[in-house]
């Protein structure tokens, strides 16, 4: 019986790698240029390229548990640093997500188990404090939507909020915001109606993302 993975990867040979074989064969050649860091949580049901309609090359991504930006000084910011400084992506993204586990980690207080050391999970986890007490005081919302009433989903969208707001404590992405040349947006998905929200320079609102009409003939 062949591997789910390996049925895949035939299945890919087979019928999409010949249509992509050019293009990789450009991006061999010339290397890439991604326009945007796309960061995101490592949730299975969201698959960045077919939200955003994008493909190789296109989005250089990170995909963590809970979509969160790490301190300057942790590990997890070489990749913003590298996208930023080397990569001179003109877009930064934080996409979170409904449903999340890791805010309802958060929620049921799993950061603060396992002792003071606590686990790679758990120390990962406390990245999202901010969040929780961002929540309390200044939770971001849906204009009109349910969805905000929800804890745990007034918690995943204030959680893109601030990891927007963590992204600006990053010395690579100040010096290029203050130059000019790169932009810092929240974005948020909501599974089950596949409606994707934008968050609004306030930082405290998100706006469904609409199709733009074709112009009258």
């Amino acid at each position: 019986m062949i591997h789910d993975h390996l049925r895949g990867v035939r299945d890919f040979q087979q019928h999409t790698a010949p249509g992509l074989r050019p293009e990789l064969a450009r991006l061999a050649r010339e290397g890439q240029s991604p326009s945007q860091l796309f960061i995101t949580c490592a949730d299975s049901r969201l698959v960045p390229n077919v939200i955003t309609s994008s493909g190789p090359g296109d989005l250089f991504t990170v995909r963590n548990i809970g979509n969160l930006v790490s301190q300057p000084d942790d590990s997890g910011s070489a990749a913003i640093e590298y996208a930023v400084e080397v990569l001179s992506v003109s877009t930064v993204v934080v996409c979170g997500h409904s449903g999340c586990g890791a805010m309802q980690s958060l929620l049921r207080g799993a950061h603060r188990r396992e002792g003071q050391a606590g686990t790679p999970l758990t120390r990962w986890l406390r990245h999202g404090q901010d969040s929780l007490q961002r929540v309390r005081h200044a939770p971001a919302r849906i204009r009109g939507s349910a969805l905000s009433e929800d804890p745990l989903e007034r918690l995943c969208l204030t959680n893109v909020a601030q990891q927007v707001d963590n992204l600006r404590a990053h010395p690579s992405v100040r010096r290029a915001q203050d130059s000019g040349r790169l932009r810092l947006t929240g974005l948020y998905f909501d599974f089950a109606t596949a409606q994707a929200y934008r968050l609004a320079r306030n930082g405290r609102t998100f706006s469904p993302v609409r199709p733009r009409l074709a112009s009258a003939a």
